[in-house]
């Protein structure tokens, strides 16, 4: 299953345009490095967070913007100890793309690898109210307006990147690998041997990277693309076997471990 297209409609709210959204909490939505299909413009409001793209990461907080095009990968990490909240913008190509002859040179403003752009308080003030109009307008022409507008103030701030630290490149393999063979009975020693890398070396800065271990990595993968077997009303025991558990019990251990409910009560709540 293609894992990008978990995303395309949103959580679980049907858009074909443009799309905001506010989520805050304790802990992100999205539990691991993801692409999809859309562009994304995340404005962190709050939090302790960790971005990682494809070849860097950026500790930081609040005054942060995320930007990421189609088919880019990325992954936001929250400490659980600070509230977290972020305003996000998702619209398509198609949306944009033919409406501002600009439009080629606004895009750079997203970056090869996604982008994090370091603004102040105030323009973060003032960006959260023009995604706040964003979401209220009906207007399809004017949501391009303002969509236009919030790319050109950000465009402003292109040249104030901090310097990212890299990430590296067999951790971004192995989450790749781990996103692409979660179906299968992966042995980590291979994978060790695959990627060149000491056994003790990739735990540990897997850990330190990604918040997590390469088991607890590999079965939120899994879990991930249950769902989307679930949606389509595939039964535990058809899910279990497409995602790599060994039988329908373990995908219920699962998913009571990572979510804390039954799949068949974690998809209702989707809803």
């Amino acid at each position: 299953m293609d894992t990008k297209r978990m995303y395309d409609y949103g959580f679980g709210t049907a858009w074909k345009t443009v799309h905001v959204e506010k989520r805050e909490g304790y802990y992100t939505s999205v539990t691991d490095f993801h692409e999809h299909d859309f562009y994304e413009i995340n404005l962190i409001l709050s939090g302790n967070v960790k971005i990682l793209l494809k070849d860097s990461f950026e500790m930081g907080g609040e005054n942060k913007v995320v930007l990421t095009s189609p088919n880019t990968p990325h992954y936001i990490l929250c400490q659980s100890d600070t509230l977290y909240s972020r305003l996000y913008v998702l619209f398509t190509d198609e949306f944009i793309a033919n409406c501002f002859p600009e439009w080629k040179q606004l895009a750079h403003v997203f970056g090869q690898s996604g982008n994090i752009l370091t603004i102040n308080k105030e323009e973060t003030i003032f960006l959260q109210r023009l995604i706040e109009q964003i979401k209220a307008e009906k207007d399809l022409f004017g949501q391009r307006l303002l969509i236009y507008y919030l790319l050109l103030r950000l465009n402003t701030y292109a040249g104030t990147t901090a310097e990212k630290q890299e990430m590296p490149s067999y951790i971004f393999d192995a989450l790749m690998y781990l996103e692409k063979h979660y179906h299968e009975n992966i042995d980590f020693s291979l994978l060790v041997k695959k990627l060149c890398v000491g056994r003790t070396k990739l735990m540990t800065e897997f850990k330190l990277h990604t918040g997590t271990t390469l088991g607890e990595y590999l079965c939120k993968c899994r879990l991930k693309n249950a769902v989307q077997y679930l949606l389509q009303n595939q039964t535990i025991e058809f899910t279990a076997e497409k995602c790599g558990f060994s039988d329908s019990s373990s995908l219920i251990r699962a998913f009571k471990r990572v979510y804390g409910t039954t799949p068949h009560r974690y998809v209702k709540n989707l809803f």
